[in-house]
């Protein structure tokens, strides 16, 4: 098997179609909606969290069996139904369409998969098997939650604070030795200590030392 390529897609407004209406369509759709993709289900039914999702008008629904037809206007493609038939129609026709599709559980049937992703706000830090194996992926996932504590969104946002400033002050010859000592621990530790207050000022002294 090839090397599949890591990447980080940006999904707001993208016109995302998910083809099911069960329990794993609808893990899809919160998770696109999460990422405030443009989510449209197709779907002859749906579970009671997808249509409250729908009467909240924060996805749409055709109420309707999959037609070729429903991914022309997509821009990424879900399959998610119980049929396996309808789900290799899905990837046939996105394939066709030259657009990205993730069939799921169906490894063979995906231009991209899913991995499992820790998320503390900022940072995403997402753990693949390339399909072979989520529930690896998964409790690789849960040790890393143990790892990367709640603290690193806040710690993240701090970083991002002062990124402008840093590009627009600090010499660039000198960006690098700054962003090492950003990000050396002492200032994560004191935000592992409650201590958010002391953690900006010895940030701000750093962003002060390295001003050109």
């Amino acid at each position: 098997m090839a090397k599949a390529y890591p990447a980080v897609l940006l999904l707001e407004n993208k016109r995302a179609i998910v083809v099911g209406g069960g329990s794993v369509a609808e893990r899809k759709v919160k998770g696109l909606l999460e990422c405030a993709a443009d989510v449209t289900i197709v779907s002859p039914r749906i579970t009671e969290g997808l249509q409250a999702l729908v009467r909240e008008s924060q996805c749409a629904w055709k109420k309707k069996c999959y037609e070729g037809s429903d991914v022309q206007d997509a821009e990424i493609v879900f399959a998610a139904t119980d049929d396996e038939e309808v789900n290799a129609r899905v990837f046939h026709d996105a394939t066709e369409a030259r657009l990205m599709v993730n069939v799921a559980d169906r490894p063979e049937l995906c231009s991209f998969y899913l991995p499992s992703v820790l998320r503390r706000g900022s940072l995403s830090i997402a753990v693949s098997t390339q399909g072979a194996s989520p529930l690896l992926a998964r409790r690789i996932r849960l040790q890393l939650e143990e790892r990367f504590s709640a603290r690193y969104e806040g710690y993240v946002d701090l970083l991002q604070s002062v990124r402008d400033t840093v590009n627009g002050e600090v010499a660039e010859q000198d960006r690098m030795a700054f962003w090492e000592a950003a990000t050396d621990g002492r200032i994560l530790e004191l935000l592992e200590d409650g201590d958010a207050q002391a953690a900006e000022v010895r940030l701000q002294e750093l962003v002060s030392s390295y001003r050109a």
